[in-house]
């Protein structure tokens, strides 16, 4: 059972002045490991990262791409290129030109009964070879713009084929026909079952096709992803399939280096077809060379992470159809698919050059190499062999421990400048300097010449981060004494945001007599009672529920003479804020207190102890609580309000048709006006101009509504204020 270490840093020397709470970065799982880049170390699937067997480079070509491998009974090795159309063979470690196509690309191989079979691309054919002599005759001529894959079933040869998506079944005799016909554009892929049956990938349409003995055949499985790059039947009878999406854009084969002469006469052979792997089947007879076969440029992985590739997904066939996704790979392609060990598989994949093993679902990293694209993989007894791109290579997987495994983790962004505090590395047998850590910080997202340099690389599993603050943290791990017992599970990295001031985002006072109750109030009539005023000053306010739910406001209510203040604040430190609120009369120097040092976003107050006129509001918000030792306050002001206590002035007088009731107000518009006549209900009256929106408005009452009646008239400004007068 895995250890998990509980962190616990004392950082307060070292960071003083920033929140006392530290924040911890952990690395613990196969998935964590797997985003950062790895170059000798392997990651199980239990989360463990370890000496990776040694990738021993065994050939180097100068062609850039070996496409295809197979091997002889005598431990031959064969290996297909581009751009050139040469096969190497490889015997023990003396590799030869062995034959050079007429056509560029060699994307498939085969051997059987002493003979090697090589599929050429485009326009290709069939070709047989002496594996000594390298004497060549044409054994099939498909009449195909693509020859993806061989595979022998029985005695028979079977030919994967584009753009028409045909496979076809070639006797010992090189007589052929067409076994299959499928809806895709091409065949990419063959897997051959015990049965004499055949497992198919396609392209275009990513179909998995099972096709029988006699060459009936249905779709098994239609991936969403565009073409099925790779096939494989396990020793249990167990088919894997793995579907990709283009990597780049579909181009044709790149560029050949040979003459002119040459070009020429194979351009002319190829004809102007412009098609791709993801259009339809074309029945017209017009051959499209352009197929969606492309391999990312080493550069596409970065210091900072994993490269950008494509994306892949894994799937399981069992014995009687059924197709089950297995893994899903976001960011990379798998090429293909080989046996591994205790019935597992091994995945060829870029654009990272790693060799994946995938047990019960389960996936481990075996190794990686720095041609970062492995497009072909094979195991034969206990020798595993690769080919690469970018440049072409040939490794064998050795069962000795890499020499120099290096880990560098994804550039972490801690989402602010901080400072560092300690690190711990957690695992199995890693003392006595077996591993060593180092770090490099810097404010890019990328990792590069801005960042700072690497620390001195560090013995011990726990200790202090040397590096300087910032906002990203990048580190590498090595394993100096690499020993096969020795696992790393867990690696944690603590640090602390820089405290930043809190922010007011805005400052808002409620209309006139506006206050907020909320439901934690007792539904009684003493709901609205104020606190005593000797609490807070002159002041008297609403009593504040200290069980209101964050966010909500209350029920809007009003109270004559009040005013409520509300706001909106945020801490990026994530800290808890207190607000303190003063006033001042406007054109004054001096803060006075209104509330300090609560928590709430809104406060009410009785506006009634205040002189008539304009004042301001000034709002603070300090993070104190989180940061006693140096707290961070951000203070907001000129937000102004408007006091008014006194009523409105009703002036009466009679003329020959009608009654004028002149009104008039010092600070505040007119809001409404009403009369009574004899004690009965209020009737709204209407000004003169059409529209109480003033301080000053004129009203006019019929004689006929008010001759020998008790008739009063009711003023209100906008702050509530009420005013009465009799008519006489």
């Amino acid at each position: 059972m895995r250890r998990i270490a509980v962190l616990l840093l004392i950082l307060a020397v070292a960071v003083n002045s920033f929140a006392v709470a530290p924040q911890f970065w952990r690395v613990r799982s196969a998935d964590d490991f797997l985003q950062g880049e790895i170059e000798g170390f392997a990651v199980t699937s239990d989360g463990e990262l370890r000496a990776a067997p040694a990738m021993r480079k065994v050939a180097t070509f100068t062609d850039p791409f070996v496409l295809s491998q197979t091997s002889a009974p005598n431990g031959d090795h064969f290996f297909g290129t581009g751009n050139d159309g040469k096969i190497y063979r490889l015997r023990g470690t003396d590799s030869k030109v062995l034959w050079t196509a007429p056509e560029p690309e060699v994307y498939a191989l085969a051997f059987r009964d002493g003979a090697l079979y090589a599929g050429t691309s485009p326009n290709g054919k069939v070709y047989r070879i002496d594996p000594e002599s390298g004497k060549q005759t044409v054994f099939f001529d498909p009449q195909q713009a693509y020859i993806w894959a061989l595979e022998f079933s029985g005695s028979d040869l079977a030919v994967a084929t584009g753009v028409d998506g045909k496979l076809f079944k070639v006797n010992a005799k090189g007589e052929g026909k067409v076994w299959f016909d499928s809806t895709d554009t091409h065949i990419r892929s063959l897997a051959a079952k015990s049965d004499g049956s055949m497992l198919a990938g396609g392209s275009g349409k990513g179909r998995i096709y099972s096709i029988s003995a006699d060459g009936s055949g249905h779709a098994l499985f239609e991936s969403s992803l565009n073409e099925v790059s790779a096939v494989f039947v396990d020793a249990n009878g167990i088919g894997w399939a793995a579907a990709v999406s283009n990597m780049l854009p579909s181009s044709a084969p790149p560029k050949s280096n040979r003459p002119a002469s040459q070009q020429q006469q194979q351009q002319q052979q190829q004809g102007s077809g412009s098609g791709s792997g993801s259009e339809k089947k074309d029945d017209s007879g017009t051959a499209s060379v352009e197929v969606s076969v492309s391999f990312e440029d080493a550069t596409a992985s970065s210091a900072g992470g994993i490269g950008q590739g494509g994306s892949a997904e894994l799937y399981r066939i069992d014995r009687d159809g059924f197709v089950d996704t297995v893994r899903k790979f976001d960011r990379e392609m798998i090429y293909g698919i080989s046996a591994g060990t205790d019935g597992s598989v091994m995945l060829a994949t870029g654009p990272n050059g790693r060799v994946y093993e995938v047990r019960d679902s389960d996936l481990s990293l075996l190794g990686a190499v720095p041609e970062k694209q492995v497009v072909s993989i094979s195991r034969n007894g206990t020798s595993t062999l690769v080919t690469t791109t970018n440049s072409g290579a040939v490794y064998q997987m050795e069962s000795r421990p890499s020499a120099h495994p290096e880990f560098r983790s994804a550039a972490k962004d801690v989402e602010r400048f901080s400072h560092f505090g300690h690190y711990r590395v957690d695992g199995r047998n890693l003392d006595n300097g077996v591993t060593a850590i180092s770090f490099r910080t810097g404010n890019t997202k990328t990792p590069d010449a801005t960042w700072s340099a690497w620390s001195l690389p560090q013995t011990t599993t726990e200790g202090s981060i040397t590096a300087p603050a910032g906002r990203y943290i990048q580190y590498k791990l090595t394993m100096p004494k690499a020993a096969p017992n020795a696992a790393i599970e867990d690696v944690t990295v603590a640090y602390m945001n820089r405290n930043v001031a809190p922010e007011i985002d805005a400052v808002a006072v409620q209309d006139p007599a506006v206050v907020f109750v909320s439901s934690a109030y007792p539904s009684s009539p003493q709901v609205l009672e104020a606190t005593n005023p000797d609490e807070y000053g002159i002041f008297t306010s609403l009593d504040t529920p200290r069980d209101r739910a964050q966010g909500d406001p209350g029920k809007r209510m009003f109270r004559r003479g009040y005013r409520t203040v509300s706001w909106r604040a945020h801490d990026d430190n994530g800290d808890t804020l207190h607000y303190s609120l003063f006033f001042r009369a406007k054109g004054s120097d001096k803060w006075l207190r209104l509330r300090e040092n609560i928590d709430e976003s809104q406060i009410n107050f009785d506006t009634s102890q205040l002189p008539d006129g304009r004042y301001e509001l000034r709002l603070t918000a300090t993070d104190g609580e989180d940061n006693p030792n140096e707290a961070l306050t951000t203070a907001k002001e000129g937000v102004e309000f408007l006091v008014d206590n006194t009523s409105p002035a009703i002036a009466v007088t009679s003329g020959s048709d009608s009654v004028t009731v002149h009104i008039t107000d010092a600070l505040s518009p007119i809001g409404k006006v009403e009369y009574s006549a004899d004690a009965k209900e209020w009737i709204r009256l209407t000004p003169a101009d059409g529209i109480a929106d003033s301080r000053d408005e004129t009203f006019h009452l019929k004689h006929d509504d008010v001759n020998g009646r008790f008739v009063i008239v009711r003023a209100v400004d906008a702050y509530y204020n009420v005013a009465t007068a009799t008519v006489k």
